[in-house]
């Protein structure tokens, strides 16, 4: 699959791909070259689809690692590109201009990361309105304290019961109504 593309990709790391399909491959890049490629990819070889934009938090690098998935009209290809940015507010540049469903992508990492995206037109609430706290995706976000400090815990009310306990109790009752006789359970015999 790389083979018309190696040209274009000297000086990129280039993933193992002895362990993927022949359809799909990763390249990684500097940030600074990031969006001439993924020009260079739509324009000149054929990916017409951003599928996803994918982030993960490596905090011990004080990096995101974004992954722009990208895909050729004719579903034959799928290439990963992937850069790393700053975790403290380097900012990213749109590319909605390539791939207009970016934008959902990119309200996204906004939202969910904090990360800053330039040329944006839409960085407002997305699906946390009038959150203010640390973006819940990043590893330094503590959901268990987040959750004892905004809601109200439901220890002592009758609504409260141990998950576990619950399951084990409605598989006992299952039990108990498929181990019954038809005639028992009132089922004509």
């Amino acid at each position: 699959m790389l083979d018309a593309l190696l040209p274009h990709l000297d000086g990129f790391d280039i993933q193992d791909q002895t362990q993927r399909n022949d359809r799909l491959a990763f390249v990684r890049v500097p940030k600074t070259q990031l969006f001439s490629l993924l020009g260079l990819l739509k324009q000149g070889h054929g990916f017409a689809t951003l599928t996803t934009i994918a982030c993960t938090d490596w905090i011990e690098d004080g990096v995101f690692r974004l992954t722009y998935v990208l895909e050729t009209a004719g579903r034959d290809r799928v290439l990963g590109v992937q850069a790393d940015i700053g975790r403290e507010g380097e900012e990213l540049a749109t590319c909605i201009p390539l791939w207009p469903q970016a934008e959902i992508f990119e309200r996204e990492l906004h939202e969910m990361f904090g990360i800053p995206i330039t040329g944006h037109p839409s960085l407002g609430d997305f699906m946390l309105e009038g959150w203010t706290h640390t973006p819940p995706m990043r590893r330094e976000f503590d959901t268990l304290k987040f959750v004892q400090e905004n809601y109200e815990m439901r220890s002592g009310r009758e609504d409260n019961q141990d998950v576990r306990e619950a399951i084990r109790r409605r598989k006992e009752a299952k039990q108990v109504a498929k181990s019954k006789p038809a005639s028992e359970d009132g089922a004509p015999s």
